[in-house]
């Protein structure tokens, strides 16, 4: 009967952990070439973003010119932005000219580019709710 207990106990405080995640699926297309990597940024703080260093989680999955996805499974609820970039010649650094205009593709959550740098955080910012799937769809410039 005391292990019931237990159990029982065990169940009831853990659900509360395990709803509290959710999951972002991120669709990547307008990849011109299947070379390098496709560097994925999830940010959770204006402070962070786009740093890629700094990004709450990141993946760096194969680049494909027909398009890549991408799941980041048990992420807590709260506020998001993407940032991606494909990196051509996986150096792990976005590429720029001598203007500092980017010379590889990239993107962000919601499809909005800044006009002179990347854009806002709160501009390209998403809430994740508890339990639920969220899938984005990022065209890459």
């Amino acid at each position: 009967m005391k292990k019931l207990f237990i159990s029982i106990i065990f169940l009831v405080l853990a659900t509360p952990i395990f709803a509290q995640t959710g999951t972002i699926v991120v669709n990547i297309s307008g990849i011109e070439n299947n070379k390098g990597v496709v560097q994925i940024g999830l940010y959770n703080s204006e402070e962070s973003f786009p740093v890629y260093e700094k990004n709450f989680k990141g993946a760096f999955p194969k680049a494909n010119k027909s398009g890549v996805s991408y799941t980041f499974e048990n992420v807590p609820a709260g506020t998001y932005a993407v940032a991606v970039w494909h990196d051509e010649n996986e150096d792990k650094t976005m590429n720029k000219n001598l203007f500092g205009a980017p010379k590889e593709n990239y993107g962000f959550s919601k499809n909005i580019y800044g006009s002179f740098g990347p854009p806002n955080f709160n501009d390209v910012s998403f809430k994740l709710n508890s339990g639920k799937k969220m899938t984005l769809k990022i065209n890459l410039e």
